[in-house]
């Protein structure tokens, strides 16, 4: 069954993860941006295509080497089911841009457990959020993720929190440097453009209401079962689950903000709801229930482009 298939962290599987999404990718692609196609737009979707793979294996690198879940290709299979449901994440280059960038910053962020260079990874993290952050601009919001690991892993010496304040600001200041040496300061400005949309009439659209009542659905389930489960656990797995909620709740945060809301935002949630279910799934006895759930997730990700 797929469940234990998915069990397993071997090339195989990696194979068969990278491959699904390639036929969501194309599927999508072909739906809804045939009307583009040219040569240089096939490349230039070949060129995103090769950064999604990378984005997936930088996460399979994250997940493992941080031990936020245990020997599984659950999160990666469950992201790419999730790509494919909200299909619009995969044709927004600034978010996927910006959530590569950002994936430096949680490696660090979620390396905080290991006591090891800590003031190194606060200002390397606040870097890489201030890189992100000039690509889409609430992905600043996830400055609060490092000042949550911080107290998390119990880092509040007085250097720690001016650190990643350093780190976020370089990155501003050299492209202000850049936008004032070519005499272009609204370009500068016109990035730093805050502009909440609390419209969400989008969301009562079949293809979106469907898979974000499941997901609720499913994540309030996930919390429930599994936090009494690992409060008896140890001192650092009780503090990376911490700290995957609270990224969880920054990424919904962005969502709710977020100025465009065609589903593309939903990109930001993707990896904390995958950790979190497959935290879930694989502390699950049941092999019924994590069957359930993923061909759940999998028919919904195909239904969608019916709707």
């Amino acid at each position: 069954m797929i469940a234990n298939f998915f069990n397993k962290s071997k090339p195989v599987v990696l194979f068969v993860i990278i491959l699904t999404f390639f036929i969501y990718y194309t599927t999508a692609t072909f739906l809804y941006e045939s009307n583009l196609f040219s040569v240089f737009y096939l490349f230039e979707r070949l060129g995103v295509f090769c950064v999604f793979v990378f984005f997936l294996l930088l996460v399979n690198f994250i997940v493992q080497k941080n031990k936020i879940t245990n020997k599984n290709s659950y999160s990666l299979i469950l992201m790419v089911l999730l790509f494919g449901t909200f299909h619009q994440t995969m044709f927004s280059n600034s978010l996927l841009f910006s959530n590569v960038i950002l994936l430096f910053a949680y490696r660090k962020v979620y390396s905080l457990r290991s006591g090891v260079n800590t003031k190194q990874k606060l200002f390397d993290a606040g870097f890489w959020i201030g890189i992100a952050a000039l690509m889409y601009v609430w992905s600043f919001l996830f400055i609060g993720l490092i000042y949550l690991g911080i107290i998390i892993y119990q880092k509040t010496q007085i250097k720690n929190i001016f650190i990643p304040l350093v780190g976020v600001t370089i990155p501003s200041f050299l492209y202000f440097t850049y936008c004032f040496y070519v005499d272009n300061l609204e370009l500068f400005y016109d990035r730093w453009m805050f502009d909440p949309n609390l419209n969400f009439e989008t969301y009562q659209q079949l293809n979106i209401l469907i898979p974000v009542s499941f997901l609720i659905t499913l994540i309030i389930w996930a919390v429930i079962s599994l936090t009494p489960k690992i409060v008896n656990k140890g001192i650092n797995t009780k503090r990376s689950w911490r700290l995957v909620l609270n990224h969880l709740i920054i990424s919904v945060i962005i969502i709710l903000l977020s100025p465009v809301k065609d589903g593309s935002e939903m990109f930001f949630m993707i990896l904390p709801f995958s950790i979190i279910i497959a935290k879930f799934l694989k502390k699950n006895d049941s092999n019924i229930v994590k069957n359930v759930v993923l061909y759940s997730i999998l028919v919904i990700s195909i239904v969608v482009y019916f709707l």
